[in-house]
């Protein structure tokens, strides 16, 4: 049993690192399009059982999307959940990806991908994550002294 167990993690841990209802190379080719088209991006990766996320995306990132937008900075939402929940989110200005990956698998998923999109990006641990990054690749908003990403920068980029 134990084995079988062990056989089924692994198969899954697999299946997850091929891409299989992860971030496909297409879907990373169009993030890293959507950075280097825009002098700043944000990127809000956040999950669907992650109450913190739900809560600071409509705190902190919706009500910020359209100055965003104005100011021409790049939105890519990624989202770990149902298709439909985002779908309210979608428009030409933004790139919306959701996955049905479980969110443990999900932050393996992203990590790995914002890696190698990313100059400096620093590994994450938990939901939600909003990542504030310029043209080049290199996240902007990452306070060193407290290893966490701060809002402030989105805010200042939205006024």
């Amino acid at each position: 049993m134990k084995n079988i167990l062990l056989s089924l993690l692994i198969t899954i841990i697999c299946f997850s690192c091929s891409g299989q209802n992860g971030i496909s190379k297409e879907e990373k080719a169009q993030i890293q399009e959507v950075i280097e088209n825009h002098d700043k991006t944000l990127i809000y990766i956040w999950s669907e059982s992650c109450g913190a996320s739900k809560n600071m995306f409509k705190t902190n990132i919706k009500p910020y999307i359209e100055g965003l937008e104005k100011n021409n900075v790049g939105i890519v939402i990624i989202y770990y959940g149902k298709e439909e929940d985002v779908t309210n989110l979608k428009s030409d200005n933004r790139l919306i990806i959701s996955s049905n990956l479980p969110a443990a698998f999900g932050k393996m998923n992203a990590n790995r991908t914002m890696k190698k999109i990313l100059k400096d990006y620093k590994k994450f641990n938990g939901y939600p994550i909003p990542l504030l990054v310029d043209k080049d690749g290199f996240v902007l908003n990452y306070d060193a002294q407290s290893k966490y990403y701060s809002y402030l920068e989105i805010f200042q980029a939205a006024k």
